[in-house]
């Protein structure tokens, strides 16, 4: 079945999205605890020159992330600093023309699905498989005004408590929320997160209520999971 339009935004500079990558037939993508960091390496080793990671949570079969994408400069500065072997074909084009609205989405589009090859491939050599672990396209939504970009963010994070893996949504350990409440800048943008929120103590709140609230009138379902 045809992945619809509206989960396939195109990329600009400076914007969010929910980005979501299932896995083909549900098939798990985290058998082991290790893959799990596994999976964030190697999101960060592809991605943090175009990303900045506002939240995510990571299910066994699929992954939820909340991005906001560089801004042109940043993405041009950070594929100069790149060593030659590692600059792709489309990241020189884009050097050459940053104006270029569909150069710079399948640019973005190519370092995402350059990332789950990755993932797949290691995956695949670990538990020794062949072909695909990931549907294609990998589904994407514009966030476009802050009040969903909060909603977005308390949604990601209490992932795992919809599914009813957890209880509580704060016992998840491949979730955002406790690295974000620990200042682990290793990946995530704590400190734009937290500003956004109000603070620590108001990111807390805001998470707590929204989870109570909408599970007990039964949290909207998402299309994207």
């Amino acid at each position: 079945m045809p992945t619809p339009i509206e989960f396939k935004a195109p990329f600009y500079p400076e914007r969010f999205y929910h980005i979501v990558c299932k896995s083909i037939d549900r098939l798990f993508l985290f058998p082991e605890e290790k893959d799990y960091e596994v999976f964030l390496l190697r999101f960060r080793q592809f991605n943090a020159a175009f990303f900045e990671l506002w939240s995510y949570c990571f299910l066994k079969n699929h992954t939820h992330h909340i991005v906001r994408i560089r801004s042109k400069q940043q993405i041009a500065d950070a594929i100069n600093e790149l060593p030659q072997s590692s600059t792709t074909g489309k990241m020189k084009d884009f050097v050459t023309d940053q104006s270029n609205a569909l150069l710079f989405d399948a640019m973005i589009e190519r370092q995402m699905n350059s990332f789950l090859v990755s993932f797949a491939n290691y995956h695949n050599n670990k538990y020794h498989r062949k072909g695909g672990l990931f549907q294609k396209p990998f589904r994407r939504n514009e966030i476009q005004d802050e009040a969903y970009l909060q909603q977005a963010i308390i949604y990601v994070n209490a992932n795992a408590q919809k599914h009813q893996i957890v209880k509580e949504f704060k016992d998840y350990p491949h979730s955002s929320y406790r690295g974000i409440i620990a200042n682990d800048y290793s990946f995530l943008q704590v400190n734009e997160v937290l500003d956004f929120f109000g603070g620590k103590d108001a990111f807390i709140q805001l998470h707590k209520s929204q989870v109570e609230y909408y599970y007990s009138a039964n949290w909207p379902s998402s299309k994207l999971e």
